[in-house]
């Protein structure tokens, strides 16, 4: 008995708490010899050593979020530097989204305004240019609201025809909603912004608008640079500092000053967590117990500058940063807050996926020449596309035109003088990644569906402009 005690005291203990002397009924101390022994220890050590293995597994897996500033750092962040990724890279969804969920999100209400630039201008981009694989399509719409009910009845109808996946999502109308007397629906829209991980379950948000116009298929690298999100700026420091601007808004919210303009850019990817952390240290600066008195105090505010300020001051690691700006770097970091200086490594040019619709006005339009120049990529070019045989798709390096311009064409800007050359570079890259995912079947570019859209928009009483005359 002394002895089998001593030896069930040697033995190994398994997670959960479950120990190998539970096995020890196995053993009769008359029939135990030494190499009985020995041989015994030793299966335990290998079934411990198996199941302490699957323990952590299994217990990893449960991490779904990075967090902060801790979870990015244990992978690797490197990429080739022609931004092409290897096909053997690409086996499924899971590797090309390093594991973690995203979707495309608007915050919007069931107006006719609001569906007419989801049809005509977003979805039909979408529908051509944005792959399932990547995520759904999430709609945060009234709770209150029976016509955003049934109109997402109707969207969830048509989900075949159009080739996208789409999440609803319901936010009940917010008790301080009360004091919004001017632009009420905006001031939702508004609010709602700083709430979304509160109705998003993917570790990814990616935040666009309704008319918001993609120009070219989306691939996995325009939006992680290994684990890390890819976040593009476009910054007129005269206008960041303008009366008007957002500047100031910034600045009472998280006590820190603008670094970058980053409402120049959709989708803007964030990390869920970064909107709740976001949101807690607003409170937290203002000496608030609740949002709503935090919102109040705000005025002339964009959700999105505020986020990605407060990412960039507080989760910095958690981002890949390209900043543009007219000025040199010595004087674009004198505008900066004190103690805060902007590296040459975050100016690096990146593409855009988008233009903003409504503030875009320059010809051909986007979707067009983003469909054909696509299209010479990964097959034959209908004859009405054959102007854009030897057309570089410079629309990949704009978002906006006229007063508000945001681009990155103008002199001092990414595609500037010696820039042209680089920024050439990474639009061929693109459009080799753009080759190499559409021969995985992610996109077909396939007109019918865009067809599809403009059938459903005729349904609620909407036509939208004719863009294509192909052959």
């Amino acid at each position: 008995m002394h002895r089998r005690r001593a030896i069930s005291h040697s033995l190994p203990q398994w997670p959960g708490g479950f120990r190998a002397n539970s096995y020890s009924y196995l053993l009769d101390s008359k029939l135990l010899s030494r190499h009985g022994l020995i041989c015994f220890c030793t299966i335990s050590l290998l079934l411990y050593i198996t199941l302490f293995h699957s323990f952590n597994r299994c217990d990893g897996s449960r991490q779904k979020n990075p967090s902060p500033k801790r979870r990015w750092q244990s992978y690797s962040t490197d990429t080739t530097d022609t931004g092409v990724t290897t096909t053997e890279q690409l086996k499924g969804t899971d590797s090309a989204t390093h594991g973690f969920s995203l979707t495309l999100v608007i915050r919007m209400a069931a107006v006719p305004k609001l569906v007419q630039r989801l049809y005509c201008i977003f979805l039909r981009s979408c529908t051509l240019f944005w792959s399932p694989k990547l995520g759904p399509v999430s709609l945060i719409l009234d709770k209150e609201s029976e016509t955003d009910h049934q109109f997402a009845r109707k969207l969830r109808q048509q989900e075949k025809d159009l080739g996208l996946k789409f999440d609803f999502l319901y936010e009940p109308l917010p008790d301080i909603a009360s004091g919004w007397t001017k632009h009420p629906g905006y001031q939702r829209q508004l609010w709602s912004s700083f709430f979304m991980d509160l109705f998003i379950n993917a570790s990814i948000i990616g935040v666009t608008d309704s008319d918001a116009v993609f120009t070219t298929p989306v691939t996995p690298e325009n939006i992680f640079n290994g684990h890390r999100l890819r976040v593009l700026a476009s910054t007129n420091t005269k206008l960041m500092h303008a009366r008007r601007g957002w500047y100031k808004p910034t600045l009472l919210a998280i006590g820190k000053g603008m670094v970058a303009d980053f409402m120049t850019y959709f989708p803007s990817y964030v990390w869920r967590d970064t909107i709740t952390n976001c949101r807690n240290h607003i409170m937290k600066h203002m000496n608030v117990s609740n949002f709503e008195d935090a919102f109040r105090n705000l005025p002339n505010l964009s959700p999105v500058n505020v986020i990605m300020n407060y990412a960039y001051y507080f989760e910095h690691d958690r981002y890949d940063w390209h900043l543009d700006f007219t000025e040199t770097l010595e004087d674009f970091n004198a505008h900066l807050p004190p103690g805060v200086s902007i590296n040459a490594s975050e100016m690096e040019p990146d593409v855009h996926v988008t233009i903003h619709e409504s503030y875009y006005k320059k010809r051909p339009y986007p979707l067009l020449q983003g469909y054909c120049i696509a299209k010479r990529y990964v097959g034959t070019l209908p004859a009405s596309c054959l102007k854009f045989d030897n057309v570089t798709n410079f629309q990949l390096f704009e978002f906006q035109t006229g007063r508000l311009r945001r681009e990155h064409l103008s002199p001092g800007t990414w595609c500037s003088g010696n820039g042209r050359r680089e920024c050439i570079r990474l639009i061929e890259a693109h459009y080799q990644n753009v080759k190499k995912y559409h021969k995985l079947g992610w996109y077909d570019l396939d007109l019918r569906r865009m067809t599809a859209v403009e059938k459903a928009a005729r349904q609620e009483n909407i036509t939208c402009p004719n863009i294509f005359q192909l052959d």
